[in-house]
């Protein structure tokens, strides 16, 4: 019983999976609007995620700046921040 419950499902899967069809794009159609859509959502998404870790970087040099003029200095050796009092 549950072997033929189980290739059953496989049939379907097969059967299914078969009959699917995808976009233009994937069968070498490039000159459709799917494919300069696809495109502009990719260069989008660098776009944002350049934009998000450029921020992300721009911050952490803020915070390093604003801790020099606080007088604190960087540890390299324990891979901590410390602040230290300027004699």
């Amino acid at each position: 019983m549950k072997r033929r419950l189980v290739s059953g499902l496989l049939m379907t899967m097969v059967a299914i999976t078969s009959s699917a069809a995808s976009c233009p794009v994937c069968y070498g159609q490039t000159d459709t609007n799917s494919a300069s859509a696809v495109n502009a959502s990719v260069i989008a998404l660098l776009i944002i995620t350049g934009a998000v870790l450029s921020m992300f970087g721009s911050f952490i040099i803020y915070l390093r700046k604003r801790m020099r003029l606080a007088g604190g200095t960087i540890s390299v050796n324990s891979q901590q921040i410390e602040r230290k009092e300027r004699q």
